[in-house]
């Protein structure tokens, strides 16, 4: 369950308190859908001077130091065409990587920057796939006309953060990441 404070777990009838993930360095920034977007994003981490890593086709591997992970959802064929690989593949890789993030409790932030035009059929089913399970959404102004990112939020009580543009992902970036 994503949300603030602490779950509660009763074991054996001791009651264990378990932090729920925060943002915190290392990040992996990775893309979902291969576009531009996730290098905007790194370079936006990169003059926070926040310690990351980028890598647009990163594999569950690559979590393996992050305590963070910034997923730049915005679908492009161009972007497949060069990687050589399909919806069908980006899909999986999500996938995958959202299960090893999970499981390593790792904090999970979805970043929709390219507005309006990156909202198209292979956007959205990336979306509906990697939100729900974010722990933060952070979304351009322009990128929620048909209330998708709202719905998400709502439904799963996940903090939103709007944006005119990538250029201000700055001050969100010192909010999560004070005292980290």
């Amino acid at each position: 369950m994503v949300g603030a404070g602490a779950a509660v777990a009763a074991t054996s009838g001791v009651a264990i308190a378990q932090q729920a993930p925060k943002a915190a360095p290392p990040i992996l920034v990775t893309s979902l859908g291969q576009s531009l977007d996730a290098f905007q994003i790194q370079l936006a981490v990169k003059r926070a001077g926040i310690p990351f890593q980028y890598d647009s086709h990163a594999e569950a591997d690559a979590l393996a130091d992050a305590k963070t992970v910034f997923f730049a959802v915005g679908a492009s064929l161009k972007g497949f065409g060069d990687a050589g690989i399909t919806i069908k593949d980006e899909l999986a890789r999500t996938t995958h990587m959202l299960e090893e993030a999970k499981k390593r409790g790792i904090y999970i932030v979805v970043l929709h920057m390219g507005g309006e035009e990156r909202r198209d059929a292979l956007s959205n089913q990336l979306i509906e796939l990697a939100a729900p399970r974010a722990h933060r959404l952070i979304i351009r102004n322009d990128s929620d006309a048909d209330g998708l990112f709202a719905k998400i939020a709502k439904d799963n009580k996940i903090p939103v953060t709007v944006l005119e543009s990538v250029v201000e992902l700055k001050d969100p970036l010192k909010e999560m990441f004070s005292g980290a």
